[in-house]
């Protein structure tokens, strides 16, 4: 059975070849130097680049897909220091993948089902006829520059953003499909793991909300830019069949993959503050808010998005050195924030907040839809400047909104608490079972769903002793 599986590949790796454009057509010089010129301020939004064995290892996933679709040493794989559940492709064969979507994954056959279909759309050319728009992700991009049109906010805004987050169409993501099937097939991995990872992103999605309490059509990063359908499930299940593989053979390698992510990070690096439900807390900085039930934090490498009802929005970040008055910063802080957008500027109120100097300033911009309001909260935490910017519906704000109230400084014991997650890779041993095992998860909801979502588990089963299985842990002390 082995002999015929070899063959089997050797004959879908000469079809990939002879079905896939050469190298020259495929990759522009031009484009490499592009990619590797912005890789660097890709790498600074997404909070940095994860090194060591985890890297190494999906580089080498990935060369041995990119040699199926004839690129072989021609593009370059890296894994982000980000949570948010992503993968994507620049013009160049610059391929991304964050830790966060890899802690979803239980094979290298899944790994190379999304690496195939990212090289997919490079094999496409489907970044090159996306159309030139962006979503932004400063605040004035979230919530004011939507909402106004403001050039000037548009173009300070998050310069990158379009190349992850514009959709691709139907027709490309099935072909990027076909692409990734056919690859898997070509180097001898399970070609039924990319009907699987779709399902798999799908059963994350649907957690997420449940996690945050919203719709599940309000979609992560995946999903927008590579939308998730039972359509596609379905497609990529029936490429499955057509190459004549079953679920069972080849097998899948669960052992390197695990074996390989043991240790990584799950969830906020320390360096860049902890979102715990409602609550973001930073042990750097040692300050910590909580935001009121409806609402939803999420973190990045620059700032805290905050979304909530009544289309509220915001932002929170800062922590540079104050070096004029508070009163200054928080004007600044406005004016960058409105842009050239008409709008009439209050004036800075110091006061305090559990201790701490603020200063609070709104202003009214007058939008297409109507009027909004903005708020600026800033904040003095030992000699340096943080600051919320909300906006709103006109009358939405105060300076008593509940999250700037709720903004403080951490103890030292509560600093010496707020402790990283990791994977921890565990053996089932006799009498492990689901409930046994989510038991150990660090999360203080959601246990049981959680657990299944990581190890694609759609519902409870017996577990079989000798099995991996991953649990998601604080990181022990030190680390």
């Amino acid at each position: 059975m082995r002999k015929t599986w070899v063959l089997h590949g050797a004959l879908a790796v000469m079809a990939a070849q002879i079905a896939t454009p050469a190298f020259a057509q495929i990759v522009k010089p031009s484009e490499r130097a592009q990619a590797a010129k912005q890789h660097p301020e890709l790498l600074r939004q997404f909070g940095g680049e994860v090194t060591g064995p985890v890297a190494t290892y999906v580089s080498a996933v990935g060369n041995k897909i990119a040699t199926a679709a004839t690129l072989k040493d021609q593009c370059t794989f890296t894994v982000l220091n980000s949570d948010v559940v992503n993968a994507f492709a620049v013009p160049g064969c610059y391929i991304y993948i964050t830790r966060g979507l890899l802690v979803i994954m239980n094979s290298e056959d899944e790994l190379a089902s999304v690496l195939g279909h990212e090289i997919g759309h490079i094999v496409g050319k489907h970044s090159r006829k996306r159309t030139q728009t962006a979503t932004l992700s400063t605040l004035g991009a979230i919530a004011l520059g939507l909402a106004t049109k403001s050039e000037d906010v548009m173009q300070t805004a998050g310069q990158l953003a379009q190349i992850y987050t514009l959709s691709y169409s139907r027709n490309q993501e099935n072909e990027s499909d076909d692409y990734g099937v056919r690859y898997l097939t070509a180097t001898g991995y399970n070609p039924y793991a990319a009907s699987d990872m779709l399902a798999a992103l799908g059963a994350q999605e649907a957690l997420d909300a449940r996690v945050k309490n919203r719709p599940v059509n309000s979609t992560p990063s995946w999903a927008r830019s590579h939308p998730i359908t039972s359509e596609r499930v379905t497609r990529t299940a029936n490429a499955a069949v057509a190459s004549n593989a079953s679920r069972d053979r080849p097998p899948e390698l669960v052992r390197p993959y695990l074996t390989a992510l043991a240790g990584m990070r799950v969830g906020d690096d320390p360096e860049q503050g902890f979102v715990d439900g409602r609550r973001f807390s930073h042990p750097g900085m040692k300050i910590t808010f909580e935001v009121p039930t409806g609402f939803a934090l999420k973190n990045s490498p620059d700032a805290v998005e905050i979304e909530g009802p009544n289309r509220i929005k915001g932002q929170f970040s800062g922590g540079a050195i104050l070096s004029g008055s508070l009163s200054d910063y928080a004007i600044a802080r406005a004016r960058s924030a409105l842009g050239r957008t008409p709008a009439s500027i209050g004036i800075p109120t110091p006061g305090t907040v559990n201790g701490l100097p603020t200063v609070t300033l709104l202003a009214r911009a007058q939008t297409s839809s109507g009027p909004v309001d903005v708020g600026i909260v800033a904040y003095e935490v030992q000699g340096r400047a943080v600051h919320f910017a909300m906006i709103g519906p006109a009358n939405a704000l105060s300076p008593s909104f509940p999250i700037t109230q709720s903004f403080r400084t951490l103890s030292a014991v509560e600093v010496s608490a707020l402790r990283p997650r990791e994977l921890e890779i565990v053996t089932v041993r006799s009498g492990d079972t689901v409930e046994s095992l989510a038991a150990r998860m660090a999360y203080s909801d959601f246990k049981t769903e959680r657990f299944l979502m990581i190890n694609g588990m759609r519902e409870a089963r017996p577990l079989k002793p000798g099995e991996l299985l991953k649990i998601v842990r604080f990181s022990p002390a030190g680390r």
